[in-house]
């Protein structure tokens, strides 16, 4: 696992001291966690990549560097609650650089503090940074609820809950809505993220026979490019 976080932290300084990145090396990485006990943790890392490659093209701006420091720091906190209180402050500054990004940011932060409730030692402490991230994740989904990486951190956040928080049916409606709006939107991100992103949601999320068929003919147009 150091090994990865090691690669992943020069990957980022590389891509904005350099403005590239090679998207296929960060995506084998992404897929070498999919297998045995590390595969739900590759979910967390498909938007920092996703970051990764919207910034590959030019000049990252400030707030493209920010976002891929707190994405990483947001997957490290799963495993390292010491990590949760950084990545919360660098989502704060991020949403007062950008007000557009206010609603993607929040969700973030009311997953991580949702996080909290792992290492809480309390039941009523984890019943009480549970219901406060989620409350938290709600408000920011409902800034901007087209809005894909934020669909997908509060869908996969709901997801893993357990199942007396009834969030389940949350994660089914929210990571459905990603099906719905990825003709639109897919082109925007690297096609092998995207390929994960579709895996993950059939795999793990009851679609009909509609949504199963937009899916693959996203992917049928992934494979073409």
């Amino acid at each position: 696992m150091s090994d990865f976080l090691e690669l992943f932290k020069w990957l980022d300084i590389y891509n904005f001291r350099r403005n590239r990145i090679s998207v296929d090396i960060a995506a084998n990485v992404a897929t070498a966690f999919q297998s045995g006990r590390d595969r739900w943790k590759a979910v967390l890392l498909l938007f920092w990549l996703i970051g990764l490659a919207s910034t590959m093209q030019a000049h990252a701006s400030e707030v493209d560097s920010l976002m891929i420091r707190a994405r990483l720091l947001y997957y490290e906190s799963v495993d390292d609650q010491e990590k949760i209180s950084p990545a919360i402050d660098l989502f704060n500054t991020i949403g007062e650089i950008d007000k557009r990004l206010l609603g993607r940011t929040k969700t973030y932060i009311g997953s991580l503090i949702a996080v909290k409730a792992k290492f809480a030692f309390w039941p009523h402490d984890k019943w009480k940074f549970a219901q406060s991230g989620l409350r938290l994740m709600d408000e920011g989904l409902k800034q901007n609820p087209d809005d894909i990486e934020s669909l997908f951190v509060h869908g996969v956040t709901c997801y893993f809950l357990p199942e007396f928080f009834g969030r389940g049916d949350d994660a089914q409606r929210h990571l459905r809505k990603i099906v719905r709006l990825l003709p639109e939107h897919a082109h925007s991100y690297d096609p092998k993220i995207i390929a994960n992103v579709i895996n993950f949601i059939a795999e793990k999320i009851r679609l009909n026979s509609e949504e199963r068929q937009n899916l693959m003919a996203i992917n049928l147009k992934l494979a073409q490019k």
